[in-house]
């Protein structure tokens, strides 16, 4: 149904182009903000799985170098000497890696990153991986200074420190705290994926907020606007019926259907009569009034197979598929007399209207309308000379 508001759309291309750069940009920063989460969650992968990596290391450097460091007091081999150092030495750099962000908080007096169980595991009894590291570490590198004998034994080498801390005491706290970094990666993991999914979803109910709040009413209000454009191009604007450009293109239409089909058409035009001593006398606005009591009449008392239009300034024409000249005459007498018996009520003073009318019939040999409507005019005419309020056939 046509609104009865006016439609205005101020600038629809721009309104449209401002419209759709704010809602996407609304989508590409939250786009972006999942994309820096993704990676945040693939650095944050990266970081800990080097760090479990790292922690992981602990446990076999501490094997290597107890194993290494019993074979140089068994055979004396400066390889299995040269090995244990090495394995020492990588595990005191692990060790410094792994508490590095720790103790550099610590200097700072912020509090530590690590988590009170890493906190424990680090530096609380029973575990204490911090100090018995620096425990192990001396002790391997005190057998590596001993000299290599015949008398030691494999049964003699069970009672060394460092092997017992390789054996139980040093090597469950690091598998503990190889779980625990594990344990905490995949929360903060889990934690960033979540607020990824959010964000996602975010961004989904943004596109469905946009979508019926922003871009369906507004591309209702553009069809609306279209649809108006195409009314003002085809409809009178003052009258409501057809203008002269839309009914060549009905007429036209009905004329091929007609020869086609051997169906009869007729054409009738009527004319208000003394048009412009309405205007003169009664004002341009009552004149419209008149057009607009005019064009009603016509359109309640016609057919919906009929074709009413305003093709001038006072001058309406019907097309009135399957009627022949006969009944063209009778119809357009009959509006004639209906206008005539119903005055124009303008404020309660009514003011008399009559029309004169032509009316033509379309001829099989004629290849457009225009040639009815010329016969028409003509008989029009010659009902302004007989003295107006008549119809008249061609």
């Amino acid at each position: 149904m046509q609104s009865d508001h006016p439609i205005t759309v101020n600038d629809p291309g721009r309104l449209l182009t401002l419209t759709y750069v704010v809602s996407l940009s609304i989508i590409a920063i939250l786009s972006l903000v999942v994309h820096f989460m993704l990676d945040s969650v693939i650095a944050e992968q990266n970081d800990t799985g080097k760090i479990v990596n790292v922690s992981g290391q602990q446990r076999m450097l501490s094997q290597r170098a107890s194993l290494f460091a019993v074979d140089y007091l068994l055979s004396g081999s400066e390889k299995s000497q040269r090995l244990s150092k090495a394995a020492i030495e990588k595990m005191k750099q692990n060790h410094q890696f792994l508490l590095t962000e720790h103790f550099e908080a610590i200097e700072k007096g912020e509090p530590s990153p690590l988590s009170e169980t890493l906190l424990n595991l680090y530096f609380s009894s029973p575990s204490d991986v911090d100090n018995k590291i620096k425990v192990f570490e001396k002790h391997i590198k005190a057998a590596l200074t001993q000299e290599a004998g015949a008398e030691m034994t494999l049964n003699s080498t069970k009672s060394l420190k460092f092997l017992q801390l390789a054996e139980s005491d040093l090597l469950m706290p690091l598998h503990n705290i190889v779980g625990q970094y594990e344990k905490e990666s995949r929360e903060k993991v889990d934690e960033l994926r979540h607020a990824q999914n959010i964000v996602l979803g975010i961004i989904i109910l943004t596109i469905l907020i946009e979508a019926f709040f922003i871009f369906r009413p507004m591309v209702a209000k553009v069809s609306r606007f279209a649809e108006k454009l195409q009314r003002d191009a085809n409809f009178d604007f003052l009258s409501g019926l057809l203008n002269r450009r839309a009914f060549q293109i009905v007429a036209q239409q009905a004329l091929a259907y007609s020869q086609r089909y051997k169906r009869p058409l007729s054409v009738v035009m009527l004319d208000i009569d003394f048009f412009k001593r309405i205007n003169d006398s009664y004002g341009h606005e009552v004149g419209d009034k008149a057009i607009k009591h005019v064009a009603k009449i016509l359109k309640m008392s016609s057919r919906n197979a009929d074709c009413v239009a305003r093709i001038g300034g006072e001058e309406f024409v019907l097309l009135l598929p399957d009627t022949d000249r006969a009944g063209a005459f009778k119809l357009a007498d009959k509006l004639r007399d209906r206008i005539s018996n119903n005055p124009l009520d303008v404020d309660g003073k009514f003011i008399d209207i009559t029309v004169s009318g032509g009316v033509s019939f379309v001829m099989d040999d004629h290849n457009s309308i225009e040639t009815a409507l010329s016969q028409a005019d003509d008989a029009l005419y010659k009902a302004k000379q007989g003295g107006r309020n008549n119809v008249q056939l061609a």
